[in-house]
């Protein structure tokens, strides 16, 4: 208390280090959270079915609308949706407004295996389906810059679908609900969205690549998934390599060990400001140790043991380095706190993460400070008594 500055400038290291891992800590958490309600929305039980390396491939190793509702019959319930994983893309001119859209085409049931809120009309339905309407459902923004308007039902707009202009009615408008930070990750959209059928878009005889797999709650993605592939195999004449099944579940374990990796590899980099901070308060307490010699020598005479001078000069280095564990644990989480409010972000702070914060700076002045207290507490009370 009597060197302020001194004191401050000595825990200015170790309040950058503490600082800098809690909030690099707390980002890390933060978006494995963003990345658990993101794939929360996709689906849990969702998955791709997709055609993987062949050697000798052949036009029969796609899959076709024939082999969707195969797949449908053959697993039942096992099965909640699965429709190819196709969009198309379109400018639609409406009043000299040009507005880029983006069509998803799906199955019918779309809507009850992602949360689709309506707000006016209807989604897709197996009628559509079967009858390869021309219809649309619009997200509302699209229908907004489309008609001024969010009820656009009835409507109707011109698009391009291979090459062919056609007329599809509004059947329907939904609220996209992302998370702001999607949006935010996303960055501004130049394409609005919609849905459509999958058979309004394409020919019976049109080759797909990949097929959008939803499973059932009650059963394991990666067994069933392990049977679709087998089953598919064996439909198309082809070894089961042939095929990849990829779940949501293994894109989100993959995404989080980066995310994890990246966090604990820029901590490790900033904690190495912990190191400069530890020697910074050796230093200071070697300082200390010179400047009081000589009352470590009356302290020594009067019966202080050696333990006591030790813990003594232990205990202060210890304080000076948790009282600045403690402010640069606020400062991060500060930090943390308003960039977050700034983009955003719902910010995971984890209690684990302060308390293990606070210990290891205060163990770091127990490391650092103990070379300047056993010197103080070793050294011999009659030449401490004689030191100017």
């Amino acid at each position: 208390m009597s060197n302020k500055m001194r004191s401050l400038l000595t825990m200015l290291g170790i309040i950058i280090g503490i600082s800098s891992v809690i909030a690099i800590v707390s980002i890390g958490d933060s978006m494995k959270g963003v990345m658990d309600d993101i794939y929360k929305d996709i689906g849990k039980n969702r998955a791709n079915l997709y055609v993987g390396s062949i050697e000798d491939f052949r036009s029969t190793d796609f899959f076709y609308m024939d082999d969707v509702e195969v797949l449908k019959e053959r697993f039942g319930d096992k099965i909640t949706y699965i429709a190819p994983s196709e969009s198309l893309r379109s400018d639609v001119t409406i009043d000299k407004k040009v507005v880029k859209l983006n069509m998803s085409c799906i199955d019918a049931g779309f809507d009850k295996v992602q949360h689709v809120k309506m707000l006016y009309g209807r989604m897709i339905n197996k009628s559509d389906i079967s009858r390869k309407g021309k219809v649309v459902v619009l997200e509302q923004n699209a229908a907004l810059k489309m008609f001024n308007k969010e009820n656009a039902t009835g409507e109707t707009i011109r698009v391009k679908i291979n090459d062919n202009l056609e007329d599809l009615l509004v059947v329907g408008v939904y609220k996209n609900e992302e998370s702001p930070v999607l949006s935010l990750l996303q960055g501004q959209k130049m394409y609005e969205d919609s849905y459509i059928p999958y058979t309004a878009a394409f020919p019976p005889s049109y080759a797909f690549y990949m097929l959008d797999v939803f499973v059932g709650d009650k059963f394991s993605v990666s067994s069933v998934g392990d049977e679709i592939v087998s089953y598919i195999a064996g439909l198309k004449n082809r070894e089961a390599e042939n095929y990849q099944f990829y779940t949501v579940e293994e894109d989100q374990a993959t995404l989080n060990g980066i995310v994890g990796g990246m966090s604990v590899a820029v901590a490790a980099i900033a904690a190495i400001s912990l190191l400069v901070g530890g020697i910074g308060i050796m230093n200071i307490m070697l300082v200390s140790v010179t400047e009081r010699t000589r009352e470590i020598g009356i302290k020594k005479a009067l019966g202080a043991r050696t333990k006591d001078v030790l813990f003594q000069f232990l205990i202060e280095s210890a304080t000076l380095s948790a009282i600045g564990g403690i402010a640069g644990t606020a400062f991060g989480i500060g930090l943390v706190m308003l960039g977050g409010s700034i983009i955003s972000l719902p910010i995971v702070v984890n209690p684990a993460s302060i308390i293990i914060a606070v210990a290891f700076s205060m163990i770091i002045g127990i490391f650092f400070g103990y070379y300047p207290a056993k010197k103080a507490a070793k050294s011999d009370p009659i030449e401490s008594l004689r030191y100017e």
